[in-house]
């Protein structure tokens, strides 16, 4: 009967440590890109809205492109209207997610994301996306929403332009 409870105690550890981890492996940025663009070439860009882009709250939008032209400039691009080289879209938007940590419980929550994704203009086909968590309540204050959405800005802006590690 010992070593039941011994092996029922190792499962219940195991259990605990398998659902824990599940939240340590989740990727803090999902990026992608089109392997054969050359970005190199890539020195101008404009902003563009889509439907999709005006689900973000106006002031939020502008918090948005306002870091997302920082880090872009640190890199030596340069915003314009004229001729860009490429075009840059920014998406919200949120997902339901579970939390299974809770024992025997669950809870069912909305997680928001941000998304930035660029296109080459001569072509208008995308090469380029990241996208991470950026949770926006309308409780926060403007300084909080500054910080978050620096903070996705920067954590999704750190996988541009790629480097490719298979070369």
């Amino acid at each position: 009967m010992r070593s039941l409870s011994a092996l029922m105690a190792v499962c219940l550890v195991a259990l605990t440590i398998g659902c824990f981890s599940g939240k340590v492996v989740d990727h803090d940025v999902n990026y992608d890109f089109d392997v054969t663009a050359d970005f190199s070439r890539l020195k101008t860009y404009q902003w563009v809205s889509m439907p999709a882009t005006l689900r973000i709250e106006e002031f939020n939008r502008s918090r948005i492109m306002e870091y997302a032209n920082d880090e872009l400039e640190a890199r030596g691009l340069v915003l314009t209207e004229d001729s860009p080289d490429m075009f840059i879209v920014m998406f919200g938007g949120g997902y339901k997610e579970v939390d299974m940590s809770k024992l025997m419980d669950y809870e069912v929550y909305t997680v928001g994301r941000l998304k930035l994704a660029i296109y080459e203009a001569k072509e208008n086909r995308e090469i380029w996306w990241g996208e991470t968590k950026a949770n926006l309540i309308h409780s926060m204050t403007p300084e909080e929403k500054d910080d978050v959405t620096k903070s996705a800005v920067t954590r999704i802006l750190e996988y541009y332009p790629p480097r490719r590690v298979y070369d």
